[in-house]
């Protein structure tokens, strides 16, 4: 019985596309519209694209002295800059980083960096994996960024004793390359901001 409807239904459908009942060149019909719809918007052309230019760095002061070096960039909060640093890498995190040409330990005069990843949209640690040795090492690394906090006004450690040396922030915006032998050992300043 079943197969006495499924062969009905079959006759019956092709009976059905064959009985001409349909137009051989049909005509397109307008689609219905809402009399009370928002007009169609209509796509304007894309606005020139503007050519972003990298700021041109020069050199800036020298690491050493570290007192002076310290001063210089207290006084220049603000202002873009490059930066020579030794990070020491885990492998979970980028661990003590401080002012630097070489990979050698810090001498006891040093600028200790706090590294803040703040403006990062990718992490510092993803974005030195790939120019870095196999963890644990020292990276050597020029960084871009601002001295200071990404965000001023948060909480202040100061007075409480934390480990280590004391730290100051370095707000990181761009991870530039690896220090090289020829490389200078100076600050390297935008020259087109301040």
């Amino acid at each position: 019985m079943n197969l006495a409807i499924r062969a009905s239904f079959l006759a019956i459908l092709l009976v059905s596309c064959n009985t001409g009942d349909l137009d051989e060149n049909p005509q397109p019909t307008a689609p219905l519209s809402d009399p009370d719809a928002p007009p169609e918007p209509t796509l304007q052309p894309a606005a020139p694209e503007v050519a972003v230019t990298a700021p041109k760095f020069i050199d800036g002061p020298s690491l050493k002295p570290s007192p002076a070096l310290r001063q210089w960039l207290s006084d220049n909060k603000g202002r873009t800059i490059r930066l020579p640093l030794a990070i020491r890498m885990s492998g979970f995190d980028v661990g003590p980083a401080w002012i630097g040409m070489d990979g050698s330990e810090p001498l006891e005069d040093s600028i200790h960096v706090s590294l803040d990843q703040g403006a990062l949209g990718v992490g510092l640690l993803e974005r030195l994996s790939p120019l870095c040795d196999e963890p644990p090492s020292t990276c050597v690394v020029w960084l871009q960024g601002k001295w200071g906090a990404t965000v001023s006004g948060g909480p202040s450690l100061e007075g409480i004793d934390l480990p280590g040396p004391p730290k100051e922030p370095f707000s990181v915006r761009e991870v530039v390359g690896r220090v090289q032998s020829s490389d200078t050992a100076t600050v390297k300043i935008a020259a087109s901001n301040k």
